[in-house]
């Protein structure tokens, strides 16, 4: 009985365990740093997975900042780093020494940040830093340059006489 009852336990951990790992980790985002950096808990400092957004003392870049703040800022979120080997120690870095992450929001979590930023024009596609599962970025990116939203948008250049 009490080898059935060991067997039981480990079985419902490790369905815990690969759910956890599927569903991604549930946090809420204490503060938005720029348009593509977040801070989740007192030290925790992310960047977006292969996404570039302007900074934030640029005036797109503010608005940038600022569309993320009401987004994502104290709201619950899904999270997911980015590894190479799905251990903390495959964890990738950017050059700050930030983890990168995708983020999900919105009803059930299921809406990617990072690809609404992309959609939106609001952020360019970091080759350097994709994983080979976000190469549908780049047609997101292409597809908001196409439509000249965000910083794709064409400025009209003024003559002046």
């Amino acid at each position: 009985m009490a080898k059935a009852t060991i067997r039981m336990i480990l079985s419902v951990l490790m369905v815990l365990a690969a759910t956890n790992s599927v569903l991604g980790n549930t946090r809420v985002i204490e503060e938005v740093l720029g348009g593509d950096i977040v801070r989740i808990g007192e030290t925790f400092v992310a960047r977006l997975t292969g996404l570039e957004a302007p900074p934030r003392n640029e005036i797109l870049g503010y608005r940038i900042y600022d569309f993320t703040k009401r987004e994502l800022e104290g709201k619950l979120v899904k999270i997911f780093t980015w590894t190479t080997d799905n251990t903390a120690s495959g964890i990738v870095y950017d050059e700050n020494g930030y983890p990168f992450v995708q983020i999900y929001y919105g009803k059930g979590l299921s809406v990617s940040f990072n690809e609404v930023l992309l959609r939106k024009g609001y952020a360019k596609v970091d080759r350097k830093h994709l994983p080979d599962d976000l190469e549908h970025y780049v047609e997101l990116e292409n597809e908001a340059r196409e439509n000249g939203l965000g910083i794709w948008e064409k400025k009209e250049m003024q003559v002046v006489e």
